[in-house]
């Protein structure tokens, strides 16, 4: 029941003795058995006032609580993008490098604890803005030694400031104390709410985003809130466990181990938590980081966290100085999102992530979690069989594809090993996360507006934990990976054919017959209007019209599922390149998604001496692009030709009804490539498809048939 209107102000009575609550209220009206017959309306106080919140089912505790962890990281977004919008305002002439770094000094200089003044904080707003500069340096580093923070680490935070000297723009305005004043109002308070929130890392991606720099190329890809949290649920983390992150960026994982431990400790039994507590922000959190720039943000933003930064290293992970001290320390969880490949700079590039994979487990006793691009799991077979002899791969969650949007679009999946285990061919679970429920906006960036996450998560880690119940060769996959096999769901799942329908048939006709009209009037290459080609397909009598008006299809139809290689013999076509080809008749078929993979005419001396033509076959490019070739072809490397190993069969080669329903048949395995995996001759033969069959035979009859009832059946043998 509510005593308020909706949006009505909460009496100061009120508000004296709720402020420090959470609160939720449903109003209820109808049926409660009865979907169709009730109404559920959510109620939250917010900001002095009672909000509708759209939720119209019940949910239980857990979820109820996560709602109000979601409203808490929807107000820190929208305070940060509000925040950085400001100060990217006022910093416009300032290089959009150092901005984030200046904003994380500035942080710096305003914080404050008991056992310690900060002079600078009481008294910015009264200097001039000679003195502010002149004070920032000294107010950082004598904040950052009484916080144990090493000089030479305090130098590399100063070095990377000492532009503010020189900056025309930071000496001649106000610019620094208007940015002062945001900090301290609207930003440092988000610090006391309870969150693993990377702050720093938001704001270091939207002065990005405002410079119009992706952080994916430059290697830097800041792992988003949830996921970093997730790392920690993913496995069992015990009190005396030490979280290591070679490539800590901003800190974010670092952050949420540090808080999953102390959680851990504060649940448990332990008398003296306030010491382990202490010995967890000092001892226990330890991360390298080889950007100067990034240092000194994971520096700060983990001074705001209560502790954690002392163990964190402005060093190469791949230097002896930091082998030394992984030696003296020795972690044992590994936490890493990798430099996504490629460069810094031309000068200094970046090593590959399963390098980064490789040394982190090899330095962490129990565990080790990483989430990189999918090509991490499939490339690299020696240094992944290299990992397999020292390391147990566990699980692989592919990722959505939106998880690092709007600063970055990429394929990734998280993979969990334990570490000091060798594989010995044991069973691995391979998922996905189809969707994680958040949604991007303008302004927030990704937001779990609609509470989704949570429900999600809990799907997931059920699914770990029974793989057996779940296992279905689409969703969840369980079984044995040895040397040589690939680290990625794609590989192993089965294509859904329960989930195919009539339409992938129809747009398979309606494909070929497009193309072969275009081939019978030598206007492939032609730059056609559409009501120019309607008027082509008229005048060709093309229709809708099945070929047959009525046929009865058998029923109880039985489905088998058939390995690609034992239905047929896969020939790779043969590389010729552009100097040795001479213009002719011959269609060329090589990777493209238009006109059946033709690309360009080849003479017939050219393509008769290479003893590789095909005629009536069906054609797989390397990004799986699968086309029925009615005529006599090449084709070069990147594109393979099946052949019926059943030599009774090859009467089948010149029915466009059977290879148009072999085509869209085979043409799901599509979602299986991409992200860089290609198709390739030893894949392709591990592949499998689900086809009729009668008699143990492939029912030929009846995928004829099927395809002579659809739409535009009757235009597929054009005269």
């Amino acid at each position: 029941m509510s005593f308020f209107k909706n949006n009505e102000n909460i009496p100061e009575i009120t508000k004296r003795y709720f402020t420090n609550f959470k609160i939720i209220g449903i109003a209820f009206s109808g049926n409660i058995n009865d979907k169709l017959n009730r109404l559920i309306t959510t109620f939250i106080i917010k900001n002095s006032k009672i909000e509708n919140i759209n939720i119209q089912e019940f949910l239980n505790e857990n979820d109820y609580l996560s709602l109000f962890e979601n409203l808490d990281l929807e107000l820190i977004t929208n305070n940060i993008s509000k925040s950085s919008s400001e100060i990217n305002k006022v910093l416009r002439n300032v290089d959009s490098q150092k901005r984030p770094v200046l904003l994380s000094a500035l942080m710096v200089c305003l914080y404050e604890k008991d056992n310690f003044k900060n002079d600078f904080k009481a008294s910015y707003q009264n200097l001039s803005i000679k003195n502010i500069i002149r004070n920032i340096p000294t107010t950082i580093n004598d904040i950052l030694l009484n916080e144990s923070i090493f000089q030479s680490k305090i130098d590399v935070f100063l070095n990377e400031l000492a532009f503010i000297k020189t900056d025309k723009d930071l000496n001649d305005t106000e610019i620094l104390k208007e940015i002062l004043q945001e900090l301290e109002n609207n930003v440092i308070p988000l610090f006391n709410k309870n969150t693993t929130y990377d702050i720093i890392g938001k704001f270091y991606e939207e002065f990005l985003r405002y410079a119009g720099i992706s952080n994916v190329k430059r290697g830097i890809v800041l792992t988003p809130n949830h996921i970093t949290k997730l790392f920690t649920e993913l496995i069992e983390i015990k009190t005396n466990d030490i979280i290591f992150d070679p490539a800590c960026g901003t800190g974010a994982f670092l952050i949420a181990g540090m808080n999953k431990l102390i959680d851990t400790i504060s649940n448990s039994k332990i008398s003296n938590k306030k010491e382990r507590i202490k010995n967890i922000k000092e001892k226990q959190i330890i991360g390298f980081e080889k950007s100067n720039t990034m240092y000194s943000l994971a520096i700060s933003n983990m001074l705001f966290r209560g502790d954690g930064k002392s163990k964190i290293n402005n060093i190469d992970f791949f230097s002896s100085e930091a082998t030394e001290i992984l030696e003296k320390i020795k972690p044992t969880i590994g936490f890493i999102n990798p430099p996504y490949g490629g460069n810094d700079n031309k000068s200094n590039p970046t090593k590959k992530e399963i390098q980064f994979v490789e040394r982190m487990l090899d330095k962490v006793s129990r565990y080790g979690i990483v989430i990189a691009p999918l090509s991490t799991f499939f490339k690299d077979k020696l240094e992944r069989n290299r990992i397999l002899e020292k390391h147990t791969l566990k699980y692989v969650i592919n990722m959505p594809y939106e998880l690092f949007q709007p600063n970055a679009s990429t394929h990734t999946a998280i993979a969990i090993f334990e570490t000091n285990l060798p594989h010995n061919n044991k069973k691995v679970i391979f998922t996905r996360i189809k969707e994680d429920g958040f949604q991007l906006s303008k302004h927030k960036g990704r937001t779990d507006i609609f509470n989704k996450w949570s429900s999600i998560k809990k799907d997931l880690i059920e699914k770990l934990k029974f793989p057996d119940k779940y296992h279905d060769n689409i969703n969840v996959v369980y079984k044995t990976i040895s040397e040589n096999k690939e680290w990625i769901l794609q590989a192993h799942q089965r294509a859904d054919y329960d989930k195919i329908t009539k339409e992938k048939f129809v747009n398979s006709i309606k494909k070929h017959i497009i193309f072969s009209i275009k081939q019978k009037l030598d206007i492939l290459f032609s730059d056609i209007d559409e009501l120019s080609f309607m008027e082509i397909c008229i005048s060709n009598n093309i229709t809708t019209k099945p070929f047959f008006q009525k046929y009865k299809l058998i029923n109880n139809l039985e489905w088998r599922e058939v390995r690609l290689s034992d239905l047929f013999t896969i020939k790779k076509g043969e590389r010729l390149i552009k100097s040795d080809r001479k213009n002719g008749d011959v269609p060329l078929i090589t990777a493209s998604s238009i006109n059946n993979g033709i690309t360009s005419f080849i003479d017939f001396e050219t393509f008769k001496s290479k003893k590789k033509y095909f005629e009536n076959k069906i054609t797989i490019d390397m990004f799986c692009n699968v086309f029925y070739q009615n005529f006599k072809y090449f084709s070069d490397d990147n594109v393979h030709t099946l052949i019926f190993k059943n030599k009774k069969f090859d009467i089948y080669y010149e029915n466009e009804y059977i290879n148009i329903f072999l085509q869209t048949i085979i043409k799901q395995l599509f979602y299986k490539y991409g992200y860089g995996r290609q198709v390739r001759l030893k894949r392709l033969e591990e592949e499998i498809i689900k086809l009729p069959y009668k008699k143990n035979i492939p029912d030929w009859e009846f995928m004829e048939n099927f395809i002579k009832l659809l739409p535009y059946s009757s235009s597929l043998q054009i005269d």
